[in-house]
């Protein structure tokens, strides 16, 4: 796997993987919040011209995020450059809050909590064209 490009925000560094994934991973030992999850969105739009993709989040150690953070995240502000997302988990409390997000705040694309990043990658790669 190779990445093709890449943009950095305060909360998260954004990359367009060359098997037409776009991976995102999670800073460490921080709370995202709305304004974090916003950049990130922007990020999609920027490195992916405006496509639709598959979206792997990769968490960092002790990272989680705020109720207004995943409000957005599961709407379709959030979700216009997305094609499903699954999100690799390290820690019992991020499967829990992954497991609640889902349940509660009902992601309107395809959505899956897993702590293997190849199941992820596989999984995503059923929703590319």
């Amino acid at each position: 796997m190779e990445i093709l490009k890449s943009i950095s925000t305060e909360g998260s560094v954004v990359s367009l993987r060359n098997d037409g994934i776009l991976q995102i991973e999670m800073q460490p030992n921080r709370t995202l919040q709305l304004k974090d999850a916003k950049e990130m969105v922007n990020a999609f739009a920027e490195i992916g011209g405006g496509k639709k993709f598959p979206l792997l989040f990769i968490a960092g150690d002790f990272s989680l995020a705020s109720s207004d953070a995943r409000k957005f995240a599961s709407g379709s502000e959030a979700n216009q450059y997305t094609l499903a997302s699954a999100f690799v988990v390290i820690n019992i409390a991020q499967k829990l809050m992954g497991n609640a997000y889902i349940t509660f705040n009902k992601p309107i694309t395809p959505t899956k909590i897993m702590t293997e990043e190849k199941t992820a990658i596989d999984w995503l790669k059923t929703f590319l064209e």
